[in-house]
């Protein structure tokens, strides 16, 4: 992963992915649960994992659970398959990326999804047509050096 490096204050996370929306909205890019200016992720549980804290669920009930913050944005099929696959053991992270636009709308443009241990299971980036892709790229090759190893 790489080293972070903070603004002279110690406020901000200093991101130079080459597209200036993004690296200036950013204040942080980090692994596992969190909630930043650009980034929310979330440990996702298995669809099998029935059992959280003395209490015994529905299978599918958890993970969906974990998913709830997420229930406003449409995440991409690709990256739902590997979230609802009924074969998975273990709990995945997701990730999603974003930009704040006018009236504080967000407009996720990255999805990724790695193991427990950092490691790239899946990534989707977001793209309509008339967007800058290149520029969406240019940011997710920044943000993977960060969240995995």
């Amino acid at each position: 992963m790489e080293k972070y490096i903070f603004n002279k204050r110690g406020t901000r996370q200093i991101i130079n992915s080459g597209w200036k929306e993004f690296d200036r909205q950013t204040n942080l890019i980090t692994t596992g649960n969190a909630l930043c200016n650009t980034q929310v992720s979330s440990f996702i549980r298995p669809w099998m994992q029935k059992e959280c804290n003395g209490y015994v669920n529905p299978e599918g009930h958890l993970l969906k659970f974990d998913l709830k913050q997420f229930e406003d944005f449409h995440i991409p099929a690709d990256i739902m398959s590997v979230i609802n696959d009924v074969n998975r053991r273990e709990s995945v992270i997701l990730y999603m990326f974003f930009t704040t636009g006018k009236n504080d709308k967000i407009n996720p443009f990255c999805w990724v999804v790695t193991g427990y241990h950092h490691d790239l299971i899946d990534y989707s980036i977001v793209s309509q047509s008339g967007q800058q892709t290149e520029k969406r790229i240019m940011a997710f090759n920044e943000i993977i050096k960060f969240i995995t190893e």
